[in-house]
């Protein structure tokens, strides 16, 4: 084989280079939807350039048909690639199977077996030399038209799909449109080459240009970022209002509910701040996902949202856009207003009249005789138990209201607990309360000022509950690297095992679950937003004991005092 150098064959190796250099961009979003299809159209372009340039440079005819067979490979690559591309790009993967691509290899099979044996049926082609030029004039023969009909075809189901994908998605015209805009381009100049206008195979040509204008669809227009499936099948049919933006914070994608929230004002392309003038969004520039909440005036109506904000990213990480999805909250907002007059009716009005009575019973002990004072003092027990609960229920709407999105701070356990203890004991006088060993007295864990519920209810649950002549509470605290314990042991009746998890409220039944106490459900719930846990043992007498482990956060300088015994 000789080859000489000729300056025809310089836009074929530039081309070659430029498809090389943005084969290697696409291959880094070789995970995305459509990128498959889109490399294997490239490697084919590619291929076509390479053999088109050595055909080119032959100086033999022989050499000259070697290369131009080469052809057919890279047409059933690009026009196969193509149509793999637009498949999955219009969310019809479920038709590339084994069978299928079998299927579309037959034609482009037997005809480049075909083109290898042409010297001896040419029935593909048949080929001279231009003795003016130096270039090959082929002549067509029918499998040649069988072969360019089927690549044909592929190409034309595939830009049936994306015209399909335009007219059912607006938002997706400049992506849809400069795929069909390129494939036509290939399409004519094609034709231009069968109907003998230029001389010269002009499709590696075309085809870089429609390369390059993949590129520009992909790294401009998010081409292969944005898919349309996620509107097709999940985005437009969402309640919630959902935002797709690039990195310079413009819209290029929103559902019909963030359109119909924005009152139908907004357009492809506008940046997001234009969508609400009068109650902008909040500015959130975080790389990693984020929550926020928004209040938005609309006439005379005020709506709360719930913002959750998710970077788009490359496959080198890089931030490409966010995807904004806000949550109508506005009935929650409103039941967290009830939930708040409720907690301060049961805090004060039915706390405050509870006091009356317990303080009216009091002065009534002097002057009911010795048969009525039972009956008073379960009265007063029953009272001093209704506006414990008053505070329970309180603080257990107070953590509810918060969303599960708790305000937490550094907080040394130990003072917490020992208020909590002397409280129990002045409460329960015929109770023994015991610290067991050597409490540490510098552990601090993240918590908030409703920490000592959680003691409060314990240890009185240790108490109520307890079925024993002389009710006795242990109380032990462990500490370890990362967390501590906090161990609340009686001599009561105990918890059966089958029970340990129903008495928190914990399942599908929450509250409602036979055996739950109010209290212990602001145990678990507390504890639970403290990033620990709490769970039920037997102890050692027999009884209950209850076990929190919470999380530590470091060491303080200051000591606070131990627990006394």
């Amino acid at each position: 084989m000789t080859y000489e150098f000729t300056p025809i064959a310089l836009p074929y190796i530039a081309a070659a280079v430029v498809c090389t250099v943005l084969l290697s961009t696409i291959w880094q979003r070789r995970d995305r939807r459509g990128a498959k299809g889109f490399l294997l159209d490239i490697a084919g372009v590619i291929i076509l350039s390479v053999t088109v340039s050595l055909q080119l440079f032959a100086t033999a005819e022989s050499t000259t048909l070697f290369w131009w067979n080469w052809r057919f490979v890279a047409g059933s690559f690009m026009g196969i690639g193509y149509l793999l591309m637009a498949v999955e790009y219009t969310n019809n993967e479920e038709y590339i199977t084994y069978r299928n691509g079998a299927a579309l290899a037959v034609v482009p099979v037997l005809i480049q077996f075909a083109a290898w044996t042409n010297d001896r049926h040419e029935w593909v082609y048949t080929a001279s030399i231009d003795p003016a030029t130096g270039l090959l004039v082929p002549t067509f023969e029918p499998l040649y038209w069988i072969y360019a009909v089927t690549m044909l075809a592929y190409l034309g189901l595939a830009v049936y799909l994306l015209i399909r994908l335009l007219r059912s998605l607006p938002g997706f015209e400049k992506q849809a449109g400069v795929l069909i805009a390129t494939i036509l381009f290939v399409t004519v100049g094609l034709i231009v080459w069968w109907l003998g206008v230029v001389p010269v195979d002009t499709l590696a040509l075309t085809s870089t240009v429609k390369v390059v204008g993949f590129y520009v669809a992909v790294d401009r227009l998010q081409l292969l970022d944005i898919v349309p499936v996620a509107r097709t099948k999940v985005i437009d049919n969402m309640r919630d209002a959902v935002f797709v933006v690039n990195a310079a914070n413009r819209i290029v994608d929103a559902n019909p509910s963030a359109k119909r929230l924005a009152g139908n004002d907004i357009s492809i392309g506008d940046p997001l701040e234009a969508a609400f003038p009068s109650s902008p969004l909040p500015e959130l520039d975080d790389t990693t996902d984020a929550r926020t909440e928004w209040t938005f005036e609309t006439g005379d109506e005020t709506r709360h949202f719930a913002i959750q904000l998710s970077p788009l990213t490359d496959s080198r990480g890089r931030q490409t856009g966010q995807l904004m999805v806000l949550r109508d909250i506005t009935e929650l907002k409103n039941r967290e207003r009830e939930l708040t007059v409720l907690n301060r009716i049961v805090r004060h009005d039915i706390r405050n009249e509870m006091n009356v009575v317990i303080g009216r019973g009091e002065l009534l002990a002097d002057h009911v005789d010795p048969d009525g004072e039972e009956h008073l003092e379960l009265m007063l027990e029953s009272s001093d138990h209704v506006v414990d609960l008053t505070q329970v229920i309180g603080d257990l709407v107070e953590t509810l209201t918060t969303d599960g999105d708790l305000d937490l701070k550094p907080v040394h356990l130990l003072p917490v607990v020992r208020n909590q203890l002397e409280k129990a004991r002045t409460s329960y006088p015929d109770a023994a309360f015991r610290v067991d060993g050597e409490p540490p007295t510098d552990v601090t864990i993240r918590a908030n000022e409703m920490l000592s519920s959680v003691f409060t209810n314990l240890l009185n649950n240790a108490v109520l509950h307890n079925d024993a002549d002389v009710p006795r509470v242990v109380l032990s605290i462990a500490e370890r690297d990362e967390t501590v314990s906090i161990r609340v042991a009686d001599n009561g009746p105990g918890v059966p095992e089958e029970q340990r998890d129903e008495i928190f409220g914990r399942g599908q039944k929450g509250l409602e679950s036979e055996g739950t106490g109010i209290g212990l459900y602001l145990v678990d719930t507390l504890v639970e937003g403290y990033g620990g846990d709490v769970w039920v043992e037997t102890a050692e007498e027999g009884g209950a004991a209850f076990v929190v482990e919470l999380p530590k956060v470091g060491a303080r300088q200051e000591r606070p005092a131990a627990l006394r015994e």
